[in-house]
């Protein structure tokens, strides 16, 4: 048996958990000084957009990195690439805490998203590597049950803390987490890849060229990335709509964006749940079904009070629960080779539809929750209108 074999059979529950909270680097990084950012701003007299621009930035560098991690993955290794991460993400961290101004702020935050792609990336492909069928979807439900929690407390943990210390302190948090997680993959996660790939460079551009040549992967991924993708959108305006529009404070706003990310976790308990009873089809199609209706919320009444936008984003975000474990194993089902390379392409397209979302969402329309709804209603209703020709190409289980 290999050590990838002898992981498997440790506890699942502790797998998932660990599992979950490098899923949770992201969000965390993300959503915990959400509420930071005017202080931030007032803090060295800069414009909120330019503080922005380190939440953006992150995003993009973010996306981009898992490309260069997914790849680099598969010649070394996973466990090389999720310790060499953690570490940097760790070190990135401090320095946001230690920024003097906005230009070394938001360099420490692009550098914070380079190094928070590694353990994101290692995730899904450790899920692949070790994982098949049913035990994967569940797996994959899981994890999504987990990685809900961070985006719900985080705002509320971040508001916290700017009521006790100052925003820096926040950073310093996301440093111990990596030193933390950072320990507990150096003692306990071995190596998961069942066999290394050779090359250097041109072989990683050779790998994510035969990506490009599976058309089932390239269809499924460019398709089913568009399902979540406006929940960015969501991250990107949730503050400007509680707190400007509707004037709400730092507390109540940390509270109110939790809903969604609550919902979202329901979406991926009741997932587990269906996937007895349910095919993927008909899970995935409930879902589009379910955000197209949301949209029309928010497009009718999403504008009159802000307990409208609430129901209809946090709705929105219970159907992309739903669909996230189906959506993603239905990816990976396409692929047989390139596991790393793979993995990192899938969680890149879909932060990347993300960040068009949160751009588009953030551009400064004087109503924004109409630009989200739109977001919702043409990403997801697209994959809708596709959904016939979808089935009949795609490999389903």
């Amino acid at each position: 048996m290999n050590e990838a074999q002898q992981q498997q059979q440790r506890p699942r529950r502790l797998l998932v958990l660990f599992l979950a909270m490098l899923s949770a680097t992201p969000p965390l990084s993300t959503d915990m000084y959400l509420a930071a950012i005017p202080h931030i701003a007032e803090q060295w007299d800069a414009p909120i957009s330019q503080i922005n621009l380190s939440l953006v930035l992150w995003f993009v560098a973010f996306s981009v990195s898992l490309l260069f991690f997914g790849a680099l993955s598969d010649r070394v290794g996973r466990r090389p690439v999720l310790l060499g991460g953690l570490l940097g993400f760790s070190i990135a961290s401090a320095l946001c805490a230690m920024a003097t101004g906005p230009v070394w702020f938001i360099l420490a935050r692009i550098l914070q998203g380079v190094t928070a792609a590694a353990p994101s990336a290692m995730t899904m492909a450790y899920c692949r590597d070790c994982f098949e069928g049913r035990v994967r979807q569940q797996m994959l439900a899981w994890i999504g049950i987990i990685i809900s929690i961070a985006p719900m407390v985080a705002p509320s943990v971040g508001a916290l803390i700017l009521r006790v210390a100052t925003w820096r302190i926040i950073f310093l948090l996301l440093s111990l987490v990596g030193l933390g997680l950072l320990a507990i993959a150096a003692f306990y996660f071995r190596e998961s890849a069942a066999k290394l790939e050779g090359g250097g460079v041109v072989a990683a551009v050779k790998r994510y060229a035969r990506l490009a040549r599976n058309r089932n992967f390239v269809l499924a991924n460019s398709s089913m990335c568009l399902l979540a993708a406006p929940m960015l959108g969501y991250v990107g305006i949730a503050g400007t709509v509680y707190m400007e529009r509707y004037g709400l404070s730092e507390q109540t706003f940390g509270l109110l964006f939790a809903v969604a990310p609550l919902l979202s976790m329901s979406g991926a308990f009741t997932c587990t749940r269906l996937l007895q009873r349910f095919s993927d089809r008909q899970l995935i199609f409930a879902s589009l079904c379910g955000s197209v209706t949301m949209s029309f919320i928010l497009l009718a009444l999403g504008n009159w009070h802000f307990a409208f936008f609430t129901l209809g984003a946090s709705g929105f975000a219970f159907f992309a629960g739903l669909s996230r474990p189906l959506s993603n194993h239905l990816i990976l089902e396409q692929v047989r080779e390139d596991i790393g390379a793979a993995s990192s392409t899938i969680i890149f397209t879909q932060f990347m539809a993300g960040a068009i979302c949160m751009a588009i969402t953030t551009a400064g329309w004087s109503r924004p929750v109409m630009a989200y709804a739109l977001c919702i209603l043409f990403m997801p209703g697209l994959i809708l209108a596709l959904w016939p020709f979808l089935m009949k190409r795609l490999r389903f289980q």
